[in-house]
Protein backbone atom coordinates (compact mmCIF):
# COMPACT_ATOMS: atom_id res chain seq x y z
CA UNK A 1 0.00 0.00 0.00
CA UNK A 2 2.87 2.38 0.71
CA UNK A 3 5.03 1.46 -2.25
CA UNK A 4 4.19 4.82 -3.83
CA UNK A 5 5.84 6.51 -0.83
CA UNK A 6 8.92 4.30 -0.90
CA UNK A 7 9.60 5.11 -4.56
CA UNK A 8 9.54 8.83 -3.85
CA UNK A 9 11.76 8.50 -0.78
CA UNK A 10 14.34 6.68 -2.92
CA UNK A 11 14.09 9.15 -5.79
CA UNK A 12 14.19 12.27 -3.61
CA UNK A 13 17.12 11.12 -1.47
CA UNK A 14 19.02 10.49 -4.69
CA UNK A 15 17.97 13.84 -6.19
CA UNK A 16 19.05 15.75 -3.07
CA UNK A 17 22.38 13.82 -3.06
CA UNK A 18 21.77 12.65 0.49
CA UNK A 19 23.20 9.21 -0.29
CA UNK A 20 26.37 10.72 -1.79
CA UNK A 21 26.78 13.06 1.16
CA UNK A 22 26.50 10.25 3.69
CA UNK A 23 28.77 7.95 1.71
CA UNK A 24 31.44 10.65 1.43
CA UNK A 25 31.19 11.51 5.13
CA UNK A 26 30.56 7.93 6.32
CA UNK A 27 28.26 9.10 9.11
CA UNK A 28 26.50 12.40 9.76
CA UNK A 29 23.91 13.82 12.13
CA UNK A 30 20.64 15.42 11.11
CA UNK A 31 22.07 18.85 11.95
CA UNK A 32 25.17 18.31 9.81
CA UNK A 33 23.18 17.08 6.82
CA UNK A 34 20.72 19.95 7.18
CA UNK A 35 23.46 22.58 7.39
CA UNK A 36 25.64 21.24 4.60
CA UNK A 37 22.84 20.47 2.11
CA UNK A 38 20.83 23.57 3.03
CA UNK A 39 17.67 21.59 3.81
CA UNK A 40 15.10 22.42 6.53
CA UNK A 41 15.81 20.21 9.53
CA UNK A 42 12.21 19.26 10.29
CA UNK A 43 11.27 18.07 6.80
CA UNK A 44 14.67 16.44 6.30
CA UNK A 45 14.23 14.44 9.51
CA UNK A 46 10.94 13.00 8.25
CA UNK A 47 12.63 11.94 5.01
CA UNK A 48 15.60 10.34 6.83
CA UNK A 49 13.35 8.45 9.24
CA UNK A 50 11.42 7.00 6.29
CA UNK A 51 14.65 6.03 4.51
CA UNK A 52 15.84 4.37 7.71
CA UNK A 53 12.60 2.37 8.03
CA UNK A 54 13.00 1.30 4.39
CA UNK A 55 16.51 0.06 5.27
CA UNK A 56 18.21 2.46 2.89
CA UNK A 57 19.85 4.13 5.88
CA UNK A 58 20.70 3.07 9.40
CA UNK A 59 21.20 5.17 12.50
CA UNK A 60 24.04 4.89 15.00
CA UNK A 61 23.20 7.12 17.93
CA UNK A 62 22.41 10.47 16.31
CA UNK A 63 24.30 9.73 13.10
CA UNK A 64 22.88 8.37 9.85
CA UNK A 65 24.75 6.26 7.33
CA UNK A 66 23.91 4.38 4.13
CA UNK A 67 23.42 0.62 4.54
CA UNK A 68 26.82 -0.83 3.63
CA UNK A 69 25.55 -3.30 1.03
CA UNK A 70 23.77 -0.51 -0.87
CA UNK A 71 26.75 1.85 -1.16
CA UNK A 72 27.87 0.59 -4.61
CA UNK A 73 24.39 1.19 -6.04
CA UNK A 74 23.68 4.57 -4.45
CA UNK A 75 27.05 6.31 -4.89
CA UNK A 76 27.48 8.39 -8.04
CA UNK A 77 31.19 7.53 -7.93
CA UNK A 78 30.50 3.81 -8.35
CA UNK A 79 30.30 2.04 -11.70
CA UNK A 80 27.32 0.14 -10.26
CA UNK A 81 25.38 3.35 -9.51
CA UNK A 82 21.72 2.88 -10.39
CA UNK A 83 20.40 6.38 -9.66
CA UNK A 84 20.91 7.49 -13.24
CA UNK A 85 18.03 5.17 -14.14
CA UNK A 86 15.62 7.16 -11.99
CA UNK A 87 15.16 10.42 -13.91
CA UNK A 88 12.36 9.55 -16.32
CA UNK A 89 10.51 7.38 -13.81
CA UNK A 90 10.80 10.01 -11.05
CA UNK A 91 9.87 13.06 -13.09
CA UNK A 92 7.47 11.62 -15.65
CA UNK A 93 6.25 8.05 -15.13
CA UNK A 94 5.40 8.62 -11.48
CA UNK A 95 2.96 11.40 -12.35
CA UNK A 96 1.34 9.34 -15.08
CA UNK A 97 0.63 6.53 -12.62
CA UNK A 98 -1.86 8.81 -10.86
CA UNK A 99 -4.03 7.99 -13.86
CA UNK A 100 -3.68 4.21 -13.96
CA UNK A 101 -7.40 3.76 -13.34
CA UNK A 102 -8.20 5.90 -16.38
CA UNK A 103 -5.58 4.08 -18.45
CA UNK A 104 -7.13 0.70 -17.72
CA UNK A 105 -10.64 1.98 -18.44
CA UNK A 106 -9.61 3.82 -21.62
CA UNK A 107 -6.81 1.50 -22.80
CA UNK A 108 -4.63 4.38 -23.97
CA UNK A 109 -1.72 6.63 -22.84
CA UNK A 110 -2.46 9.33 -20.28
CA UNK A 111 -0.16 12.20 -21.30
CA UNK A 112 -3.09 14.59 -21.72
CA UNK A 113 -3.84 14.21 -18.00
CA UNK A 114 -0.48 15.68 -16.95
CA UNK A 115 0.12 18.14 -19.79
CA UNK A 116 -3.28 19.74 -20.17
CA UNK A 117 -2.28 22.38 -22.69
CA UNK A 118 -1.40 19.81 -25.34
CA UNK A 119 -3.69 17.64 -27.41
CA UNK A 120 -2.53 14.06 -27.60
CA UNK A 121 -3.15 12.34 -30.92
CA UNK A 122 -2.97 8.65 -31.67
CA UNK A 123 0.25 9.18 -33.62
CA UNK A 124 3.21 7.50 -31.88
CA UNK A 125 5.44 10.31 -33.14
CA UNK A 126 3.43 12.88 -31.20
CA UNK A 127 4.06 11.02 -27.95
CA UNK A 128 7.77 11.51 -28.50
CA UNK A 129 7.82 14.98 -30.04
CA UNK A 130 5.05 16.60 -27.96
CA UNK A 131 5.82 14.98 -24.61
CA UNK A 132 9.01 12.95 -24.15
CA UNK A 133 11.17 15.33 -26.22
CA UNK A 134 9.01 18.40 -25.58
CA UNK A 135 11.75 20.41 -23.83
CA UNK A 136 15.42 20.19 -22.89
CA UNK A 137 14.89 18.85 -19.37
CA UNK A 138 12.42 16.17 -20.42
CA UNK A 139 14.72 15.10 -23.25
CA UNK A 140 17.74 14.87 -20.95
CA UNK A 141 15.81 12.93 -18.29
CA UNK A 142 14.53 10.39 -20.80
CA UNK A 143 17.84 9.91 -22.60
CA UNK A 144 19.73 9.62 -19.33
CA UNK A 145 17.38 6.89 -18.13
CA UNK A 146 17.56 5.04 -21.45
CA UNK A 147 21.36 5.12 -21.52
CA UNK A 148 21.66 3.91 -17.94
CA UNK A 149 19.13 1.15 -18.59
CA UNK A 150 20.77 -0.03 -21.80
CA UNK A 151 24.53 0.37 -21.96
CA UNK A 152 25.67 -2.24 -19.42
CA UNK A 153 23.40 -4.90 -20.91
CA UNK A 154 24.55 -3.92 -24.41
CA UNK A 155 28.18 -4.45 -23.45
CA UNK A 156 27.28 -7.88 -22.10
CA UNK A 157 25.31 -8.84 -25.22
CA UNK A 158 28.07 -7.66 -27.57
CA UNK A 159 30.59 -9.91 -25.83
CA UNK A 160 28.23 -12.88 -26.22
CA UNK A 161 27.38 -12.31 -29.90
CA UNK A 162 29.94 -11.64 -32.63
CA UNK A 163 29.32 -9.15 -35.42
CA UNK A 164 32.42 -10.35 -37.27
CA UNK A 165 31.98 -10.03 -41.04
CA UNK A 166 29.47 -7.20 -40.78
CA UNK A 167 30.38 -3.64 -41.68
CA UNK A 168 27.59 -1.17 -40.98
CA UNK A 169 25.05 -1.20 -38.19
CA UNK A 170 21.92 0.97 -38.40
CA UNK A 171 20.43 1.68 -34.97
CA UNK A 172 16.76 2.58 -35.42
CA UNK A 173 15.37 4.79 -32.69
CA UNK A 174 18.77 4.35 -31.11
CA UNK A 175 18.60 7.39 -28.78
CA UNK A 176 22.16 8.16 -27.64
CA UNK A 177 23.50 4.92 -29.11
CA UNK A 178 24.07 2.66 -26.12
CA UNK A 179 23.98 -0.45 -28.31
CA UNK A 180 25.81 1.09 -31.27
CA UNK A 181 28.64 2.22 -29.02
CA UNK A 182 28.88 -1.16 -27.30
CA UNK A 183 28.92 -2.95 -30.67
CA UNK A 184 31.62 -0.68 -32.10
CA UNK A 185 33.74 -1.06 -28.97
CA UNK A 186 33.68 -4.83 -29.38
CA UNK A 187 33.95 -4.91 -33.21
CA UNK A 188 36.69 -2.64 -34.60
CA UNK A 189 35.57 -3.21 -38.22
CA UNK A 190 32.06 -1.93 -37.54
CA UNK A 191 30.62 1.52 -38.22
CA UNK A 192 27.19 2.66 -37.04
CA UNK A 193 24.39 5.06 -37.94
CA UNK A 194 22.05 6.12 -35.14
CA UNK A 195 18.68 7.20 -36.54
CA UNK A 196 16.30 9.12 -34.29
CA UNK A 197 14.45 12.42 -33.83
CA UNK A 198 16.39 15.64 -34.56
CA UNK A 199 16.27 16.73 -30.90
CA UNK A 200 18.36 13.67 -29.95
CA UNK A 201 21.29 14.65 -32.21
CA UNK A 202 23.42 16.72 -29.76
CA UNK A 203 23.14 14.08 -27.05
CA UNK A 204 24.04 11.20 -29.38
CA UNK A 205 26.99 13.14 -30.81
CA UNK A 206 28.15 13.89 -27.28
CA UNK A 207 28.20 10.18 -26.44
CA UNK A 208 30.09 9.29 -29.64
CA UNK A 209 32.72 11.89 -28.76
CA UNK A 210 32.86 10.75 -25.13
CA UNK A 211 33.70 7.20 -26.26
CA UNK A 212 36.04 8.30 -29.05
CA UNK A 213 33.83 6.82 -31.78
CA UNK A 214 32.85 9.94 -33.74
CA UNK A 215 34.90 8.79 -36.75
CA UNK A 216 32.97 5.48 -36.98
CA UNK A 217 29.54 6.55 -35.75
CA UNK A 218 27.17 9.22 -36.97
CA UNK A 219 23.69 10.45 -36.19
CA UNK A 220 20.96 10.72 -38.83
CA UNK A 221 17.76 12.61 -38.03
CA UNK A 222 14.67 11.03 -39.52
CA UNK A 223 11.39 9.17 -39.16
CA UNK A 224 12.16 5.45 -39.17
CA UNK A 225 8.59 4.63 -40.17
CA UNK A 226 8.11 6.95 -43.17
CA UNK A 227 11.63 7.85 -44.31
CA UNK A 228 14.00 5.69 -46.33
CA UNK A 229 16.41 3.89 -44.04
CA UNK A 230 20.19 4.23 -44.52
CA UNK A 231 21.99 1.25 -46.00
CA UNK A 232 23.44 -1.31 -43.64
CA UNK A 233 23.99 -5.03 -43.18
CA UNK A 234 22.74 -4.97 -39.55
CA UNK A 235 19.55 -3.25 -38.43
CA UNK A 236 18.94 -2.89 -34.71
CA UNK A 237 15.55 -2.15 -33.15
CA UNK A 238 16.51 -1.36 -29.58
CA UNK A 239 13.80 -1.20 -26.89
CA UNK A 240 11.39 0.29 -29.41
CA UNK A 241 8.97 -2.49 -30.37
CA UNK A 242 7.56 -2.48 -26.84
CA UNK A 243 6.55 1.16 -27.51
CA UNK A 244 4.61 0.24 -30.65
CA UNK A 245 1.32 -1.47 -31.46
CA UNK A 246 1.68 -4.82 -33.17
CA UNK A 247 0.85 -3.58 -36.68
CA UNK A 248 3.61 -0.95 -36.58
CA UNK A 249 6.10 -3.43 -35.13
CA UNK A 250 5.43 -6.04 -37.80
CA UNK A 251 5.54 -3.39 -40.54
CA UNK A 252 8.95 -2.15 -39.37
CA UNK A 253 10.36 -5.70 -39.27
CA UNK A 254 9.12 -6.32 -42.82
CA UNK A 255 10.58 -2.98 -43.98
CA UNK A 256 13.96 -4.05 -42.65
CA UNK A 257 13.71 -7.48 -44.27
CA UNK A 258 13.11 -5.99 -47.71
CA UNK A 259 16.11 -3.63 -47.61
CA UNK A 260 18.63 -5.97 -45.98
CA UNK A 261 21.19 -7.60 -48.26
CA UNK A 262 21.54 -11.37 -48.35
CA UNK A 263 22.91 -12.69 -45.03
CA UNK A 264 22.01 -9.36 -43.42
CA UNK A 265 21.12 -9.35 -39.76
CA UNK A 266 18.22 -7.98 -37.75
CA UNK A 267 18.68 -7.45 -34.01
CA UNK A 268 15.81 -6.88 -31.59
CA UNK A 269 16.62 -5.72 -28.06
CA UNK A 270 13.88 -5.97 -25.45
CA UNK A 271 12.85 -7.05 -22.00
CA UNK A 272 11.21 -10.44 -22.50
CA UNK A 273 8.22 -12.01 -20.84
CA UNK A 274 8.13 -15.69 -19.98
CA UNK A 275 5.91 -17.48 -22.48
CA UNK A 276 3.06 -17.70 -19.95
CA UNK A 277 3.38 -13.95 -19.14
CA UNK A 278 3.94 -14.75 -15.45
CA UNK A 279 6.94 -12.44 -15.23
CA UNK A 280 9.68 -11.48 -14.68
CA UNK A 281 8.75 -8.73 -12.25
CA UNK A 282 10.52 -5.84 -13.99
CA UNK A 283 9.04 -6.71 -17.38
CA UNK A 284 5.58 -6.84 -15.83
CA UNK A 285 5.98 -3.42 -14.17
CA UNK A 286 7.28 -1.76 -17.33
CA UNK A 287 4.62 -3.48 -19.41
CA UNK A 288 2.07 -1.62 -17.31
CA UNK A 289 4.10 1.57 -17.76
CA UNK A 290 3.75 1.16 -21.53
CA UNK A 291 -0.02 1.36 -21.10
CA UNK A 292 0.30 4.86 -19.62
CA UNK A 293 3.14 6.13 -21.80
CA UNK A 294 3.12 4.42 -25.18
CA UNK A 295 0.96 2.28 -27.46
CA UNK A 296 2.82 -0.99 -27.18
CA UNK A 297 3.51 -3.71 -24.67
CA UNK A 298 6.23 -6.13 -23.67
CA UNK A 299 6.07 -9.52 -25.30
CA UNK A 300 7.44 -13.04 -24.96
CA UNK A 301 10.38 -14.52 -26.84
CA UNK A 302 7.97 -16.75 -28.76
CA UNK A 303 5.97 -13.74 -30.00
CA UNK A 304 9.07 -11.99 -31.36
CA UNK A 305 10.30 -15.19 -33.00
CA UNK A 306 6.93 -15.59 -34.69
CA UNK A 307 7.12 -12.04 -36.10
CA UNK A 308 10.64 -12.62 -37.39
CA UNK A 309 9.83 -15.96 -39.01
CA UNK A 310 6.68 -14.57 -40.63
CA UNK A 311 8.76 -11.76 -42.17
CA UNK A 312 11.19 -14.36 -43.60
CA UNK A 313 14.09 -14.29 -41.13
CA UNK A 314 15.83 -17.58 -40.33
CA UNK A 315 18.50 -18.92 -37.97
CA UNK A 316 16.98 -16.93 -35.13
CA UNK A 317 19.04 -16.84 -31.95
CA UNK A 318 18.12 -15.57 -28.50
CA UNK A 319 20.94 -14.14 -26.38
CA UNK A 320 20.26 -13.32 -22.75
CA UNK A 321 22.24 -10.69 -20.91
CA UNK A 322 23.03 -10.91 -17.22
CA UNK A 323 20.71 -7.92 -16.77
CA UNK A 324 17.20 -7.00 -17.77
CA UNK A 325 17.41 -6.54 -21.53
CA UNK A 326 17.97 -9.32 -24.02
CA UNK A 327 18.52 -9.85 -27.72
CA UNK A 328 17.05 -11.75 -30.67
CA UNK A 329 19.03 -11.99 -33.91
CA UNK A 330 17.79 -13.29 -37.26
CA UNK A 331 19.40 -13.65 -40.68
CA UNK A 332 17.98 -12.94 -44.14
CA UNK A 333 19.15 -16.01 -46.07
CA UNK A 334 17.57 -15.38 -49.46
Amino acid sequence: MFGFIESQVLFVCNELKIFDYLIDNEKSSLEEISDDLKLPKSSLERLLISAQCMQLLKKDGIQYEVIHELVPYLSRKSRFYCGDKFSHYFKTSYGLFNHLLSAVNENKPQWNKIVSDKLLTCDINSIYTDFIYSDKQSTEDFLSTMWASGYTDSIDLCTKFSFAGYKRLVDLGGATGSFSIAAMQNNPQLSAVIMDYPSVRPYANEKLIEYGLQSRGLFLAGDIFSDALPAGDIYVIGYLLSDLPEAMSVSLIKKIYHILPKNGLIVILEKLFADDKSGPYLTAMLNLTMLLEMQGQHRSTAEYIDWLQTAGFQEIRVIYSAGEKHMLAGIKNE
